[in-house]
């Protein structure tokens, strides 16, 4: 951004700051929590239009986009703050989740903002759920599962497709799927069937593997 919108943005903050300043002395009203959302709303803008005036500034997008989620809060806080008091940390967690997706978008070779993506987003599943889920670590899980996942359909290394993220993803199902039994009045059933199969894969593969 260049001299000129910095100062034409710090100037219209100092006037939007002194017209709340006018309002809360005139009426008595207490605007102060508006003031903040529109300064985090403003300063996330300012960011983005750092991002979108050259796409070698992909940092700014977090930041940004980060901002924007924090502003958001605070306008609801102000507005209905039971509201707030529920899905206020999924909005700032979804600002972040956000930022990431950007980032890859404007460089496809950035595969690894998929990762803190998918970790974001999770946690935004899981609060907005949690009220509805007996065991909402389950879903938290397979959310990390599904961005690994995604991470193996993508190319990633070279314009190529790996493997890797399938084991990742292979064993956050089982813990997902661990938690989701256990949770279950057949745990003292399930989870012993479990480790005996998973023991008795490993002893067999070893076995084939020295054949």
């Amino acid at each position: 951004m260049n001299p000129m919108r910095w100062r034409i943005l710090v100037g219209g903050l100092l006037i939007l700051a002194g017209v709340f300043a006018m309002i809360n002395a005139v009426t008595g009203i207490d605007l102060g929590g508006f003031v903040w959302a529109v300064l985090f709303v403003l300063g996330g803008l300012a960011f983005i239009s750092v991002m979108a005036s050259n796409r070698n500034h992909w940092w700014a997008a977090i930041p940004g986009f980060t901002l924007l989620g924090i502003g958001a809060l605070i306008g609801l806080d102000q507005i209905a703050p039971r509201a707030a008091e529920q899905i206020g940390g999924a909005l700032v967690l979804a600002g972040i989740g956000v930022s990431f997706l950007v980032v890859y978008l404007l460089n496809r070779s950035f595969w690894w903002a998929i990762i803190p993506m998918g970790v974001m987003f999770s946690l935004v599943a899981l609060i907005l759920l949690d009220p509805y889920l007996s065991e909402p670590a389950i879903l938290f899980f397979l959310g990390l599962a599904a961005t690994f996942g995604v991470l193996a359909l993508l190319p990633i290394d070279n314009g190529k497709r790996t493997i890797w993220p399938v084991y990742p993803a292979g064993g956050l199902l089982l813990v997902a799927l661990i938690v989701g039994i256990g949770a279950s009045d057949w745990a003292g059933y399930i989870m012993p069937v479990i480790v005996i199969g998973i023991g008795l894969f490993l002893v067999l593969r070893s076995l084939r593997t020295h054949a």
